[in-house]
């Protein structure tokens, strides 16, 4: 399994920053919008989903990975 973040859902709030326990989670600004949004490095993301579970905004949905 892996988190995938839906970017229109995402508030930027980065409540789910601190408790990603391997830090893979980071806030960028993407597109022309200066909110910042999740972004997942999957390179180390072990697929814990705790992100998804604290995301008040259920922005951040775990999916099968490929």
């Amino acid at each position: 399994m892996k988190p995938e973040v839906d970017k229109e859902k995402c508030i930027g709030c980065a409540s789910c920053v601190p408790y990603c326990p391997e830090a893979c989670i980071e806030m960028k600004t993407y597109k022309k919008n200066p909110k910042k949004k999740v972004d997942i490095d999957y390179d180390f993301c072990k697929g814990c989903g705790v992100c998804a579970q604290v995301c008040p905004v259920k922005a951040i949905a775990m999916i099968k990975s490929r």
